[in-house]
């Protein structure tokens, strides 16, 4: 799932989509104050198809179906804050 929200910084969801395929270590972070969603962030912090650093922060919700799914809500150029996550992840990335 996607929200027009994650399109703001123009990364396109081949890029997303990249990212959390092959992050191999997802941080979890609490929602920010004032946050309309207060569900936990899943942080995917990793290289897009051209080797871009890209980070993606998605929200696990259920469908009308009662089935969960990721709503990817957040993907921008990573930020110099999740450098030391970003290296950490590295030894997992695939």
């Amino acid at each position: 799932m996607w929200t027009s929200a994650m399109r703001r910084h123009r990364v396109s969801r081949r890029q997303v989509q990249h990212v959390m395929d092959h992050a191999g270590l997802i941080f979890l972070q609490p929602a920010p104050p004032g946050s309309i969603l207060q569900d936990p962030r899943l942080v995917y912090l990793g290289d897009d198809h051209t080797g871009a650093a890209i980070e993606v922060m998605a929200v696990e919700v259920q469908t009308t179906q009662g089935e969960e799914a990721l709503m990817v809500i957040h993907a921008m150029p990573m930020r110099e804050k999740y450098k030391p996550q970003y290296e950490e992840a590295t030894r997992w990335r695939r």
